[in-house]
């Protein structure tokens, strides 16, 4: 066991000998919750690997946008020593030599996947809460009785019907509390000996010490990498010494974030599951270019498509927008290029769902700060001040009736677009706008085909 001695002032309190782990189990009277925590291995390179079963044994990468850097990566990938976060122009050399596959990022296949990967681990759990594109946190209060075996088993289970169904590798970890859960994952992704699942229930007292004393305490959920910096200055630079510290220090030096994950180590849910997330306040969707851009039309072009998509996520919240913003700007790094940038919104008289009122009003801010003679190299749209889109058509004075009137048929077309859309394709009918350019489209040069959305792109066996 690993000691913590450092000095002690009225800002510092650490145990300073060998001591039990006390906050390794459940403290008495906590909720004896139990929650399951999943996620995919390397998910988007898993998707890229779905329906090219020849690529199952050799590195394979996917790239950010604009094909930028490295974004996801297999075992084989990394064991050529590369790494998250690389540009694919530094990498591209050992790529090539060693036969790598290489992707640009396939969002409509991604998302496609995640929802066939979460709706079966959804049929095969009490509740479960949706958390990214690739993870999920389940109910399993109740399950089992009590038995780590039988829990371990389900997750076993759960993890060959996606790997059965979806063609999705996973691994799992099941604990009391949803930091647990996700450290647990976390283990069974780094040890292959636990065979994909780490149950913390089935784990003695010395193995859940040994555990954290392993961690690095950056690979704690919610221990940002300012805070990982502040806490290793004082000394913290495990798991286990964060669930060593005093609990008052970490509440009057880091705030009550990471006294609540400090809390979870220690065994005491401090976080439900939400199965059904909150709506959000605010809606943004932003782009880089492909290449600068310096037209009019282009940024319009943009910004119209970037405004069908938070559209599209704000009418299936239920929602509706009163504020609209746009923000474009020039390439910071290129410091010695005319730098301009804008962030600019505008208030509306009512909250609107329609995706023409709100392209409007966000062209016609483009159009008002737009300056000629800058090379532009992002855009993008942010919607506020959101309500219930029922609350919308509610008359806010007596002289209401007219813009009622509008504000109905323009609901109804929209609804029109809506089915449109979902039976034809997100982009079988937009507006016009959106078509003035293409010279924005975001540079997809390695882009798979995606068999689950694309008619065209169907496999065909011979």
């Amino acid at each position: 066991m690993k000691i913590v001695c450092e000095k002690i002032d009225s800002r510092m309190i650490f145990a300073c000998k060998k001591m039990k782990a006390l906050i390794l189990n459940p403290p008495a009277g906590t909720s004896a919750r139990l929650f399951l925590h999943m996620d995919a291995n390397a998910f988007y390179c898993s998707c890229e690997r779905l329906f090219r079963p020849e690529l199952r044994r050799r590195p394979v990468v996917v790239l950010s946008n604009n094909d930028g850097c490295i974004v996801a990566l297999t075992r084989e990938a990394k064991a050529l020593g590369l790494k998250r976060g690389v540009p694919y122009f530094k990498a591209r050399a050992v790529l090539e030599a060693n036969g790598a596959a290489v992707f640009s990022s396939n969002y409509e296949l991604y998302q496609s996947i995640s929802g066939r990967m979460q709706r079966t681990i959804a049929a095969m759990i009490p509740a479960m809460e949706s958390y990214s594109i690739d993870e999920i946190f389940g109910d399993l209060t109740g399950l089992g009785q009590g038995n780590a075996q039988d829990l371990t088993d389900l997750a076993q289970r759960i993890r060959g019907r996606v790997r059965q169904w979806v063609g999705i590798p996973t691994c799992a970890g099941i604990a009391p509390t949803k930091t647990l859960a996700k450290l647990c994952d976390h283990y069974a992704k780094t040890y292959p000996a636990f065979d994909g699942v780490v149950n913390w229930l089935a784990l003695d007292e010395a193995r859940r010490e040994r555990a954290m004393a392993a961690t690095p305490v950056g690979e704690v959920w919610g221990v940002g990498s300012r805070t990982e910096a502040a806490l290793a200055a004082m000394g913290v630079e495990t798991a286990l010494d964060l669930v060593r510290m005093d609990p008052g220090l970490v509440r009057r030096r880091f705030g009550v974030v990471l006294a609540r994950t400090q809390r979870e180590l220690q065994g005491a849910s401090c976080m439900p599951l939400q199965p059904d997330a909150a709506p959000r306040q605010q809606i943004v969707r932003t782009r880089s270019f492909a290449s600068a851009v310096d037209s009019l039309e282009t940024l319009i072009a943009a910004v119209s498509v970037h405004m069908t998509d938070a559209v599209r996520s704000l009418r299936r919240q239920g929602s509706a927008a009163r504020t609209v913003g746009v923000l474009f700007h020039t390439d910071p790094f290129q410091e010695k290029a005319p730098q301009h940038g804008v962030l600019e919104s505008q208030r509306l008289e009512r909250a609107y769902a329609d995706l023409l009122t709100l392209t409007q009003a966000a062209a016609a801010l483009v159009r008002r700060f737009y300056r000629k003679g800058f090379a532009y190299r992002k855009a993008g749209v942010f919607l506020t001040d959101l309500e219930p889109r029922a609350q919308a058509f509610l008359p806010e004075t007596l002289f209401d009736g007219e813009k009622l009137a509008v504000l109905a048929r323009r609901e109804r077309m929209q609804e029109t677009l809506d089915e449109i859309a979902l039976r034809f394709g997100k982009r079988a009918l937009t507006t016009a706008a959106a078509f003035l350019s293409r010279d924005w489209i975001m540079r997809r040069d390695l882009l798979s085909p995606c068999p689950t959305t694309n008619w065209d792109d169907i496999l065909r066996v011979n």
